[in-house]
């Protein structure tokens, strides 16, 4: 069992360091991609302590503007994140349909996502300071090889009605990232809130083969019938672990009522911090509309494919500035 010396934040680390050894002794799966993905993740004690706390189990409300007000009275803050807007009129419009407001044109609308600032229970400040300790951080870094400096950002959030996020598979400066179910609701594993983990469809394949050998472009949302949903992470207190990749499509839409409970997780990233992304070109889903007059051999080198593709995409795609 992994033991760490107690800390100077309040309590000792040891009390989770079962999750440290679940992580290190996963093994990992590999469809539709590379992951780690583990039921029970939490003990049943600490499981119940998080769904039945104050700040997660919001009572029913009546309407969304007071949903949205008892989250922020709560501790909860709204914070910018993909597929989502921070205005609340925006929001609160469009839920009403009464807004034009639009996310990307691949997308049919948009959330909102609130951070958990200031927990209050014992439970979810001891959490929140676990998941941001070193040894956690480190427990991830080992298990997924990465070597490279990274900056770890997370917490407790919850996404309401709307949140659509067409599959992806993560931009480059993006190095993991984690996801817990922790939703307050017996029935949230038959809800229409859960992130769905894709492959390239056949005649799309093509994509992914420019990403995995063209790494000096980033990554981009795709259309969803490009692809095809492997499968959904469901399990209330289940963990999926993966470091994006050229495959890790992955992808998000929300369809429920959020007034009787909301989608509720631990989310986190690590994020690289040795190289400025920005200034990479970043291909647009549209450039990527059409279909490749013929498809390279899957037995031809590594070398010639990323010149096969490059010389086949340059019109869509153009040269980087």
């Amino acid at each position: 069992m992994t033991c760490v010396e107690e800390t100077t934040i309040g309590f000792d680390l040891n009390k989770f360091t079962y999750l440290l050894d679940k992580i290190a002794s996963a093994e990992f799966q590999e469809e539709p991609f590379k992951h780690i993905e583990l039921f029970d993740f939490l003990s049943e004690e600490h499981f119940n302590s998080v769904i039945t706390s104050d700040q997660v189990a919001i009572p029913k409300m009546n309407d969304s503007e007071t949903l949205i007000k008892t989250l922020i009275d709560k501790g909860y803050n709204i914070i910018q994140f993909p597929g989502c807007t921070t205005s609340v009129t925006n929001y609160l419009n469009w839920i009403e349909g009464d807004s034009n407001h639009k996310n990307l044109e691949i997308c049919e609308g948009f959330g909102l996502a609130l951070r958990l600032k200031n927990p209050l229970d014992n439970i979810l400040i001891e959490l929140n300071n676990f998941f941001q300790s070193s040894i956690f951080k480190k427990t991830l870094e080992d298990k997924f090889g990465i070597t490279r400096p990274t900056s770890l950002d997370t917490g407790l959030q919850k996404y309401l009605q709307g949140y659509e996020i067409s599959p992806h598979p993560d931009i480059l400066k993006k190095a993991l990232t984690y996801m817990i179910n922790v939703n307050p609701s017996s029935n949230s594993e038959d809800l229409e809130i859960h992130t769905h983990y894709l492959n390239f469809k056949p005649h799309k394949r093509f994509i992914g083969e420019f990403w995995r050998y063209n790494e000096d472009y980033d990554r981009c949302w795709l259309p969803w019938e490009w692809c095809d949903s492997i499968k959904q992470q469901r399990r209330n207190n289940s963990i999926v672990i993966f470091a994006p990749s050229w495959d890790t499509l992955h992808a998000i839409k929300l369809n429920y009522d959020h007034l009787q409970m909301q989608r509720t997780q631990f989310y986190g990233n690590l994020w690289y911090e040795d190289v400025d992304y920005s200034s990479f070109t970043k291909p647009q889903y549209y450039q990527f509309d059409f279909q490749p007059p013929s498809e390279p051999k899957l037995k031809t080198k590594k070398s010639r494919l990323k010149s096969y593709l490059k010389k086949l995409l340059s019109p869509y795609i153009g040269k980087r500035g």
